[in-house]
């Protein structure tokens, strides 16, 4: 093209190139508005999900700028995460089925299956447990991840929920103290102490259940499992049902 017709190429098209030029900043402002009020509602919500779960839960519920930066299905997790701290099971369950009909994205899959899993498995409800296990199984499977390394360990946390919460089997406690002698996180070494403190409860081994849980009790002073633990030292047939 020479330059008299590209001279009259931009003349004739001059306001459709303008408006596309006009629209293609716009939405590059946009998408760079959008990543950086995401980022900045992120930073938010973290300063308050675990220190303050009800004032986390408030927020998404009431705070309407979090719909512009956050997918329906992100809030309502993040929600169920807030609702399993506060412990307010029918919400719980409504958000669950909720989220059931829904098509999730690969790791919002993910993420809700280990919920719902971990929901179940503590309140009792083996068969929706397994059926959460065997769903995550499945679909990690199915996507050819069950052998990478980060999805490896989860299926392998997943089974260890299974022999402890659902199965209580005593015989687990080889495979758990094998696993623990491997533990370095501090935090997970404490929740696998806690949990060879439950199965030697099963197993009718009140001595090791408590020393179990008196190492456990200083590596998670600071979690979830610190209440439940002080109630277990106090009352060690706590170990049934928490």
């Amino acid at each position: 093209m020479g330059m008299d017709n590209f001279y009259n190429f931009l003349v004739a098209y001059k306001l459709p190139i303008i408006g596309f030029v006009v629209m293609a900043l716009l939405s590059f402002l946009l998408i760079r508005l959008t990543l950086a009020l995401r980022t900045s509602a992120e930073k938010e919500l973290a300063q308050i999900q675990y220190a303050n779960p009800a004032l986390y839960l408030e927020r998404l519920q009431n705070n309407r700028r979090l719909g512009w930066v956050f997918r329906k299905n992100e809030i309502r997790l993040m929600k169920l995460d807030a609702l399993m701290r506060l412990g307010r099971d029918a919400e719980i369950l409504e958000t669950i089925k909720a989220l059931d009909a829904q098509k999730l994205l690969p790791r919002e899959k993910v993420d809700f299956l280990q919920k719902r899993m971990s929901f179940f498995a503590g309140t009792g409800n083996v068969e929706e447990a397994k059926e959460s296990f065997n769903r995550l199984k499945s679909f990690l499977h199915a996507v050819k991840a069950d052998e990478v390394e980060e999805y490896k360990s989860m299926l392998e946390e997943g089974e260890e929920i299974n022999q402890v919460y659902l199965e209580k089997n005593p015989a687990y406690r080889q495979t758990l103290i094998a696993k623990l002698k491997n533990t370095a996180n501090p935090v997970q070494k404490g929740i696998r102490l806690y949990r060879l403190a439950k199965l030697s409860w099963f197993a009718k081994d009140e001595n090791a259940a408590r020393s179990y849980l008196e190492q456990a009790e200083s590596l998670l002073r600071e979690s979830d499992y610190a209440p439940i633990i002080e109630q277990a030292i106090e009352d060690l047939s706590i170990l049934a049902i928490k």
